[in-house]
């Protein structure tokens, strides 16, 4: 019989596929001669960048050491496809600067093409990438630990990130996860944090989520006890 079990990849994935999706559509509707609307897309762009280039740095400090004594060929190869992340990372940066000093409208367009060009190909490569963490190191992960030490891990990994971080991170996996995720989420919250990180985590969701799918949440939280 097939088991459900635990995947320490699953919700900040989640949470960084929305943040790819939402950062493409904004390229997409951006008119690169408006000033204030290029401000708001390159901004959302930049955050992309800086929560990825962090999240790989989480990986290769806190996730892949897990790996690395029985399977150091995949690690290799994960380290790797995080340098050329890291390069997919620089060219984006060298776009938005495109985007800023292009001296003539028709300079801007061309920068925002060649943004969305860029940008196409860091979310090609990083959905390819995030998917095979969740088969081939996962994979690994399960055979060699209990769904304890990987809890254990994932707390262990939230416990180093700043509260700033966290809260950026937990707004995309607001908009990432389905509504049941969510749920169980802020179940885990409710049970295990302190009343006023939970309360917290409630008023980032409500500002979050749109008022009936909060309504549905907090129901059933409510429900849950």
């Amino acid at each position: 019989m097939d088991q459900l079990r635990f995947n320490p990849f699953h919700q900040i994935h989640q949470g960084l596929r929305a943040l790819l999706y939402e950062a493409s559509i904004a390229v997409q509707h951006t008119n690169f001669t408006n000033a204030y609307r290029v401000g708001i897309t390159l901004g959302l762009v930049e955050e992309m960048i800086e929560l990825f280039e962090s999240h790989a740095h989480t990986e290769d400090n806190l996730v892949f050491p897990m790996v690395a004594a029985f399977a150091p060929d995949v690690v290799d190869a994960f380290e790797a496809q995080h340098l050329r992340d890291h390069e997919l990372s620089r060219e984006l940066t060298e776009c938005i600067a495109l985007c800023r000093t292009a001296p003539s409208d028709t300079g801007k367009r061309l920068a925002g093409q060649q943004l969305q060009r860029a940008l196409g190909e860091f979310t090609a490569f990083n959905l390819s990438h995030m998917n095979q963490e969740e088969s081939m190191a996962l994979e690994l992960m399960r055979q060699h630990y209990t769904d304890e030490e990987l809890y254990a891990k994932e707390a262990e990994i939230v416990a180093s990130l700043s509260q700033e971080h966290k809260e950026r991170s937990a707004r995309w996996m607001l908009k990432g996860l389905a509504e049941h995720e969510i749920v169980a989420w802020y179940r885990r919250l409710k049970t295990n944090a302190p009343s006023f990180t939970f309360e917290s985590y409630l008023k980032l969701a409500k500002n979050v989520l749109d008022e009936e799918k909060f309504r549905r949440v907090t129901e059933e939280l409510v429900l849950a006890g």
